[in-house]
């Protein structure tokens, strides 16, 4: 206990140190694009401290592996935003960081962590170059979610909130890129609404230039919006044309073979009908992808193209704050969009901490532990083939909405706002494989994701926040035929929350997550570009996994804060359980922006 109140005395100490110059709750330059100053200075300060401890069965056995580590960092991102005309806008971030027990400069890193310029062109044209975040639709350009959370509670967000920021995310599903950007819009006096064009291009992967090549991505969109009908239902339509094109330049250096990826959409969103009570909406996407493997001067060694098709209705009962969505998904078993496909969470990178554990030194498998905390494993990156994922976590669409070799329908069903007392969403799929997987078996899939926000403070109308999160995540994958060919692989993920403010910006914080996995399954096995090993080594799970914390909050701001917090974690398997282990760890975090 005494190494734990040194800890945190420490930490306490430093956070008040942290520079408080800058808080002067100046909003972010690009969101003020009306200030007079030329220059703006803002940022963000941060402060780390952690304590983590092994635990468990593994340590009967374990000889080798340290009992306990301590970490941490302190950090400044100083936003230098110029604007040297009412056209012309430069920002950059200057980043200054040390390790927790780096003294007097030792182990101080300095290093330009965003450069950016934009701008506007004869008052049409809006360009940014350098930096800059990009989405386009679930198919074509787009970040997937995480797995390993359905509705994460207040107690885990700090940690996460470190994650998205170092990886680049905006939480819109956004990607970083380093490149240029286009966008221009047009307004018409009839029967269309307004046109919003746009087109990028960037570099993904620098060339080595003997086996290595260059890897570029570009494409755009047009989006146009109709004038509302002139009769009772007021309808009108939206419909988007998507392009994105990945390909590796093969005219520099010594590099003879590379791959290009075309994946081209047309997306819709046509109103119906609306009126005061209801309004009902038709929508959806199609398109195709094409995947070419390139050789010298770039002819075609081999090539393979794919469909997609996504297309439902939306129902929303304005009275009652209900939305109603039904739709039917196609995706087909070679569909392949790399922008899109690539997810968050990476298996195969170094985990930050204890990496390896036992006398044999092997690799930890992520955990629970791990997708809340590590940014080690998580990435912004474009994979050029499917990603290995665990399918404990996501096993019915591990790559989005954009997962190839799936159809059948989805239904979502959402009731109240953010302020509402109440606030649920309801969502179920039932897939199936198109193709399968060395059988003509096919895989059958369903998924349950229900969430629940109730605002107690609204309900009996208190000043003070009082709020329960709720998460539950089921899956369940089967397969019929012979022994071989059997799959029967369910499992439960449960996400509960407690976020309460005992007294004006001090908050208790408690929060769990529970993961049960039954079963077995064929995980897919890249052994090629896409190419899917018929039938790889067998995927047996019996695990529990368990997360569950406990912390302290004072926000001296909306935007700066302090936590405290102790969690414990939990690995339970029941074909291994000599080498169950436990984690145990005891952090405190001090957040500015300024």
């Amino acid at each position: 206990m005494s190494k734990y109140l040194a800890f945190f005395a420490v930490l306490f100490v430093c956070g008040l140190v942290t520079p408080s110059w800058a808080q002067d709750g100046s909003a972010r330059p690009e969101d003020n694009p009306t200030r007079d100053q030329k220059v703006q200075f803002n940022g963000l300060g941060r402060t780390i401290l952690n304590n983590t401890a092994l635990t468990g069965e593994l340590l009967e056995t374990d000889s080798t592996t340290a009992r306990g580590l301590t970490d941490g960092e302190f950090l400044l991102d100083v936003n230098i935003n110029a604007q040297p005309n009412d056209k012309t806008e430069v920002q950059g971030i200057l980043r200054i960081r040390n390790e927790f027990g780096g003294f007097f400069g030792a182990g101080v890193d300095v290093e330009v962590r965003e450069l950016w310029a934009r701008g506007l062109i004869g008052d049409v044209l809006r360009y940014r170059v350098g930096d800059f975040d990009h989405k386009m639709t679930p198919y074509t350009f787009f970040l997937p979610d995480e797995e390993g959370m359905v509705n994460e509670a207040a107690l885990f967000q700090p940690q996460k909130d470190v994650i998205y920021y170092e990886q680049f995310y905006t939480g819109n599903n956004e990607r970083r890129l380093q490149g240029g950007h286009l966008d221009f819009g047009l307004n018409f006096p009839a029967i269309l609404n307004d046109l919003d064009a746009e087109a990028f291009i960037a570099r993904i992967r620098p060339t080595d230039f003997f086996t290595t090549p260059t890897r570029l991505v570009g494409g755009g969109s047009l989006n146009l919006t109709t004038q509302r009908l002139q009769d009772t239902v007021g309808a009108f339509a939206t419909v988007g044309v998507n392009w994105v094109n990945t390909w590796d330049d093969l005219q520099v250096g010594a590099v003879t073979s590379g791959i290009r990826n075309n994946v081209l959409s047309v997306n819709f969103d046509v109103l119906v009908l609306e009126n005061k009570q209801l309004k009902l909406n038709v929508l959806g996407e199609t398109g195709r992808s094409n995947l070419q493997t390139l050789v010298e001067q770039e002819k075609v060694e081999s090539e393979e193209s794919d469909t997609f098709l996504d297309a439902g209705v939306e129902l929303t009962l304005k009275e009652q704050k209900v939305r109603i969505k039904a739709n039917f998904l196609d995706v087909g078993p070679d569909f392949f969009s790399m922008a899109a496909q690539s997810r968050r969470v990476d298996l195969t990178q170094s985990k930050t901490f204890y990496n390896r554990i036992g006398n044999d030194r092997a690799f930890r498998m992520p955990s629970l532990f791990d997708l809340s905390r590590d940014r080690g494993i998580y990435n912004f990156g474009i994979a050029d083939r499917l990603m290995n994922y665990d399918p404990r976590y996501a096993n019915v669409m591990p790559f989005g909405q954009a997962t190839p070799n799936r159809r059948g329908l989805q239904l979502n069903v959402s009731y109240g706002e953010a302020e509402s007392p109440i606030e649920a969403t309801l969502g179920a799929a039932f897939l199936s494989e198109i193709r399968g997987s060395g059988t003509f078996e096919l895989k059958r899939f369903t998924q349950i994701r229900a969430t629940a926000n109730v605002n107690i403070h609204r309900m009996l109308d208190w000043s003070n926040t009082c709020r329960v999160t709720l998460g539950l995540q089921q899956e369940s994958t089967t397969r019929d035929g012979g022994e071989i060919e059997q799959v029967d692989l369910s499992s439960t993920l449960l996400d509960v929350g407690l976020e309460a403010e005992l007294f004006p910006r001090f908050d208790v914080l408690l929060g769990g997550k529970f993961l049960t996995a039954s079963g077995s399954d064929y995980v897919p096995e890249i052994v090629q570009l896409n190419d899917i090993r018929d039938f790889p080594g067998r995927f047996v799970a019996e695990d529990s996994e368990s997360l569950v914390g406990a912390g302290l909050r004072y926000r001296f701001r909306n935007d700066i804060y302090l936590t405290i917090q102790y969690q414990q974690f939990n690995l339970e398997r029941e074909m291994d359980p000599v080498n169950d282990y436990g984690l145990r760890q005891v952090f405190a975090q001090y957040n500015m922006n300024f």
